[in-house]
């Protein structure tokens, strides 16, 4: 380390994971750069949160498939490396499914051992300035920070990897009375036959309801909007599996339970109890209304409210950061750049841009981190984005590598719905003829991992004749009536185009001068692989690559089509497959319908009973 070197093009605020694999990534792209962490060394948040020291990050270690960029899918506390004989990977150090958090601190503090990088510990930044000059890309100074022991350090582009900066703490007059997650006591004897509330109703609010389930007497977590279920949205955030006992127990009539209600005023009698007031919507009331009532007796109230990742104190008004959600995230356009030129945020704070994937854990934002440090290249040192090409044209070598690629993908398998997409520029050479054997003339570029928000606003994107969004996607929002343990079915195997799964499936868009033009949706499974047959008597394991063939010759003329791309081939149709008779079929609709007919008897009633006639009111 240059420790008399006062400017850097790149400074990163924090040394958690994000801050970590950014430094990797540098690094290894010969960037000049600088991490500063205010703690004495890597991963210091981990060393006391989660405060219960139980992950929630899945260490799955075996997957049955020998790629480990398919088990990566699986490892979601790994960092990315780019070593193949021996990486340093999370799951070398147990086999828990839910680790202890030491052991994140522990694995954060050897990959820094194993790949050195420019950190700087004990630099605590405590103001950060945005000098007033032009946008001119050669400037030497645009951030100046000052740090705890006084001195400045300059940088061209700031990249804030603080993590969860501060508690989120809800505004509530008495707020300041309670406990909070960060000091709550451990110790289950205080809680021991007492009545406790927990205000909050994500993963750190049922976490420490789960941990005092079996000491406390009776606990009611206070949440102002229904618990979110991670198995419902298929987002990592919301409340997970591992943390729900107090659901159960409450759907179990076990004393402890759950209010949906907002809390307006909590106050400390003479006894030392605890009093809170709160506000609840009741719509099934007679006549529907708002009551504001109040329970009395508590001997611990625990506020567990989550998080911001943005802390704006850290930034003087010549470059504070405009945020959402009450504070709670930055505001980040698509290239994870705030709302200040030139400053971006870098780890779990990317999760502001995607409440649908894994942006907001590690098995997510590595993939952003590694998509943002080609990006950055790209935009300040005018370095191309990394690309695999394809020269001359051939169907089915690209066909075979497509295929292969997005059966094994992790960043796109982690970063779905079209979060992080690959593209596929077609180019055949001007004045040459398609070939339906051999090869043609021209090239295919093959770029990883790009939001596909951004690749849309990019003119090379906008202009290209033919362009291949790929992505894997589920499509759960195509069924809002299922609950979880409804998805079983898989989607229909006679269907070409699979665009009602629930299992995550590879997605190809197909788009002419930045306007879509086709979509295919190959079709699902259990293990997300496109490569393999998925059960005995898959008798056509090729109809993913030819489903993809025949997209591909269908836009660009180059190869054959018409290739077979159902499930069974067709002798093998009557074996495996019995159609329904007409009777079964029949019985089947009238199930349906009478389900249907409950659901709406059942809303209609509650529809009549909180008719309000407007002439009264």
């Amino acid at each position: 380390m240059e420790s008399d070197k006062t400017h850097y093009e790149y400074i990163v605020i924090g040394a958690g994971p994000g801050g970590v694999q950014m430094a990797y990534f540098m690094e290894k792209a010969k960037m000049d750069y600088l991490v500063l962490e205010r703690a004495d060394g890597p991963g210091s948040f981990f060393r006391t949160q989660p405060r219960h020291r139980t992950l929630i990050s899945i260490n799955k270690k075996y997957n049955v498939f020998p790629e480990a960029e398919f088990n990566l899918r699986h490892d979601w506390n790994s960092l990315i490396n780019n070593e193949e004989d021996n990486p340093l990977l999370f799951t070398s150090y147990t086999d828990k499914l839910f680790p202890n958090a030491d052991m994140l601190v522990e694995y954060i503090e050897d990959f820094c051992k194993k790949y050195p990088t420019n950190i700087r510990y004990n630099t605590n930044v405590t103001v950060v300035h945005r000098d007033d000059m032009t946008d001119d890309h050669q400037s030497k100074s645009k951030f100046t920070l000052t740090v705890n022991n006084g001195s400045q350090l300059t940088c061209r582009v700031l990249l804030i990897a603080t993590g969860a900066a501060l508690p989120d703490d809800p505004v509530i007059p008495g707020i300041e009375l309670v406990d909070t997650y960060e000091n709550h006591s451990l110790d289950k004897e205080l809680y021991k036959n007492k009545k406790v509330c927990i205000l909050g109703g994500g993963n750190s609010a049922f976490e420490v309801g789960d941990y005092l389930a079996d000491t406390a007497g009776l606990i009611h977590l206070f949440n102002r909007h229904p618990v979110k279920f991670s198995w419902d949205t298929h987002f990592v955030g919301h409340l997970r599996a591992v943390n729900n006992n107090i659901v159960d127990m409450y759907h179990l009539k076990s004393l402890h339970a759950l209010r949906k209600c907002e809390a307006t005023r909590i106050w400390k009698t003479e006894d030392g109890k605890y009093n809170i007031e709160y506000d609840m919507h009741l719509p099934n009331w007679d006549p529907p209304g708002t009551g504001r009532f109040v329970t009395v007796g508590y001997d611990k109230i625990i506020a567990c409210t989550g998080w911001k990742f943005v802390n704006v104190t850290m930034f003087d008004d010549s470059c504070k950061p405009e945020t959402h959600q009450h504070g709670k995230y930055p505001v980040l356009d698509e290239h994870w750049q705030s709302t200040v030129k030139d400053m971006y945020f870098a780890g779990t704070p990317m999760q502001s841009r995607d409440r649908r994937a894994a942006s907001g854990f590690i098995h997510g934002f590595r993939y952003n981190i590694r998509t943002m440090c080609h990006m950055l290249r790209l935009t300040y040192n005018k370095i191309e984005l990394p690309r695999k090409t394809f020269s001359p044209i051939d169907q089915e070598e690209i066909c075979k590598w497509v295929i292969k690629h997005v059966s094994v993908v992790s960043a796109l398998y982690q970063l779905g719905q079209g979060f992080l997409c690959d593209v596929m520029l077609v180019s055949p050479q001007e004045g040459t003829t398609p070939q339906e054997t051999g090869t043609t003339p021209g090239k295919v570029e093959y770029i990883h991992e790009l939001p596909q928000a951004w690749i849309r606003t990019q003119d090379w994107f906008l202009e290209a004749p033919l362009a291949i969004l790929i992505s894997i996607e589920d499509t759960i929002d195509k069924y809002p009536e299922l609950k979880a343990p409804e998805f079983f079915t898989p989607a229909d195997a006679n269907v070409s185009n699979c665009k009602c799964s629930p299992f995550p499936q590879a997605v190809f868009r197909v788009y002419k001068k930045g306007k879509l033009v086709d979509d295919l949706f190959i079709g699902g499974s259990l293990v997300v692989r496109a490569d393999t047959r998925n059960f005995e008597g898959d008798t056509n394991p090729d109809r993913y690559a030819n489903k993809l063939r025949n997209l591909f010759h269908r836009h660009t003329g180059i190869g054959k089509g018409g290739y077979y791309e159902q499930l069974f081939t067709p002798d093998m149709w009557p074996k495996v497959y019995r159609p329904w008779t007409k009777e079964e079929i029949k019985e089947q609709r009238k199930t349906e319908v009478e389900k249907a007919n409950k659901k709406y008897e059942c809303s209609l009633s509650i529809i009549q009973h909180n008719q309000v006639d407007i002439a009264d009111m």
